[in-house]
């Protein structure tokens, strides 16, 4: 940024050019986000201070900001949280960052009515992340029973984070582990998550500010991308009470090798959910067996 008037407008004017110059997606977004943090302020509330002259302390962290932002780093990485659900979590680079489709997967489960209608059901969300699956559920319905796992042992410590500033961490158990080796058969009343879903030679392909800072490991889902899902929905089969529902997010070309997969499995009642893109997005099923 040049040495102009430094006023709310010009530091974001200038900021998103510079960014677009260096191929930075949604650049006057990025600095709209890094501002209103840097204000205090909610990020439409910039248009009512255009106008503001901006003092040095806050420029030069504004500075720090976009030059992170230029170098690919994810917007929410530079800010440390994202919000997710109606809440804020905290966001690093040990877990993948929620997004707008996994909201949407959040309520396909909220909206699972036999589900909630019991007194205390059983949830385990697999690949727990950052947390914000598990957590959002809890939030919502605090009287369910809930456990998070991972096999990364630093996903789940930033999960353990956000459920204590969530002022959650009594309503979840966390565990580094995998699902059929830490749950009884025929415990659960559902089994949820978004896996690793992406082809392996895909994960190369990938946007840099994805594939140079979120974790592979939360990327990569072998070959077709489907290894990892395929594993849990085996797992889910044993440790799924009879009408057990399962819900996974998956990739857009995935709805109907995973619809197929869960009637193989013995899941009756399978769907193909498409998020607000049209796009297949979420697959749920209820083990019949």
């Amino acid at each position: 940024m040049s040495d102009t008037p430094k006023t709310v407008l010009h530091v974001l004017q200038s900021g998103a050019t510079f960014l677009e110059g260096k191929s930075v997606e949604n650049p006057r977004l990025v600095c709209e986000m890094l501002l209103s943090r840097l204000l205090l302020c909610k990020r439409l509330e910039l248009y009512l201070r255009y106008d503001e002259v901006l003092p040095e302390k806050l420029l030069d962290a504004m500075r720090r900001g976009i030059k992170r932002a230029a170098d690919g780093e994810p917007v929410q990485y530079i800010l440390g949280s994202t919000g997710f659900m109606d809440a804020v979590f905290k966001v690093d680079r040990r877990a993948l960052i929620p997004r707008p489709e996994t909201e949407e997967l959040v309520r396909c489960i909220l909206a699972c009515t036999p589900l909630w209608e019991q007194e205390s059901p059983a949830i385990v969300d697999v690949g727990t992340g950052s947390g914000c699956i598990v957590l959002s559920l809890a939030a919502e319905n605090p009287k369910g029973r809930y456990l998070a796992i991972d096999v990364s042992e630093d996903a789940l410590s930033l999960a353990r984070e956000n459920a204590e500033s969530l002022k959650l961490a009594e309503h979840v158990h966390f565990a580094s582990a995998d699902l059929a080796d830490i749950v009884d058969p025929e415990s659960m009343d559902a089994v949820v998550a978004n896996l690793p879903y992406i082809p392996s030679a895909e994960c190369d392909q990938l946007a840099s500010v994805v594939r140079d800072h979120e974790p592979r490991s939360a990327l990569d889902g072998g070959p077709d991308g489907l290894d990892i899902i395929r594993s849990v929905v085996q797992d889910a089969c044993i440790v799924l009470k009879h009408d057990g529902m399962l819900f996974l997010e998956i990739g857009e070309e995935q709805g109907a090798r995973v619809g197929a997969l869960l009637k193989d499995c013995g899941f009756s009642d399978v769907a193909v959910i498409k998020d607000l893109t049209d796009r297949d997005r979420i697959v749920s099923g209820r083990l019949e067996m």
